[in-house]
């Protein structure tokens, strides 16, 4: 084992329930993986700020693969980054409006200097948006917004997500990437744009390979990074597609702090 880069991504893997984590054992981790010159990186669908939110004051942690990998940043520095066209972007808000089998209960774009949703859907906030959307601006209408947008988010309550992730994806075929990111919502980024991409420029950037990297998930929208890097963990909370397609599966749950788990397994065979 000869690991050089460990990427995880943040809720349902690296997190517990709770949006929480081991601080002190991560930041001892962190030190030990600095001195054995062994990266590490969150991969997340949500936002740089919102990153920043959960981990600056906590853990010095300088390299992120944000929005589903359409934005890639180390040390505070843009490594790729993927936009969302502006007439791909009209496209999208008018299907999800008008078909009736999409339709979700809010929409928001995740842009360069914010995220934003339409005024009219502020019932809709719940707690778990307002946690992940930490940079929330509301607007009279979120087709007039103008920023750089990384990613469009919808919101569906109760419903299964991969027969809407795969349908949107036959209506944008090649221009749009639409993965489920848990908590009832899809993400939809540029086509061609996943976590693995997001790997792969990290990869190129750092002069590794995918044979020196671990990498953990357990959604729908981590598939892409599993398959790509050579040690692949799905946590044992991981829906079974996930587990099916990794290389391991983790011995402790995201609750239980599975990956800090795997991390201390990896620094004794590294």
């Amino acid at each position: 084992m000869t690991i050089k880069l460990i990427a995880t991504d943040v809720d349902g893997t690296f997190l517990n329930d709770q949006h929480q984590y081991e601080i002190d054992r991560f930041n001892e981790q962190l030190q030990e993986l600095k001195h054995r010159k062994i990266h590490f990186a969150i991969a997340s669908g949500n936002h740089y700020s919102h990153l920043q939110m959960i981990f600056g004051t906590k853990s010095p942690i300088v390299t992120f693969i944000a929005e589903n990998g359409a934005l890639t940043m180390d040390r505070g520095q843009v490594i790729a980054e993927s936009r969302l066209a502006p007439t791909i972007i009209q496209q999208l808000l008018r299907q999800l409006k008008d078909d009736p089998n999409l339709q979700p209960e809010s929409i928001h774009l995740s842009g360069q200097h914010a995220s934003y949703m339409n005024e009219a859907e502020a019932a809709t906030t719940t707690p778990e948006i307002k946690y992940f959307y930490n940079n929330l601006k509301l607007v009279p209408d979120i087709s007039q917004v103008d920023d750089h947008i990384y990613k469009l988010n919808a919101i569906w309550n109760h419903v299964p997500l991969k027969p809407k992730t795969d349908y949107l994806n036959a209506k944008f075929p090649g221009v749009i990437h639409a993965t489920a990111s848990g908590f009832g919502s899809i993400d939809i980024i540029a086509g061609g744009v996943n976590k693995g991409t997001g790997l792969q420029q990290l990869e190129d950037h750092l002069h590794l390979t995918a044979a020196n990297i671990a990498a953990f998930g357990d959604n729908f929208n981590d598939l892409e990074m599993l398959n790509r890097a050579k040690y692949s963990y799905a946590m044992c909370n991981a829906v079974p597609e996930v587990q099916q397609q990794a290389a391991f599966v983790t011995r402790l749950d995201n609750n239980h702090f599975g990956v800090l788990d795997t991390i201390d397994q990896i620094l004794k065979q590294n």
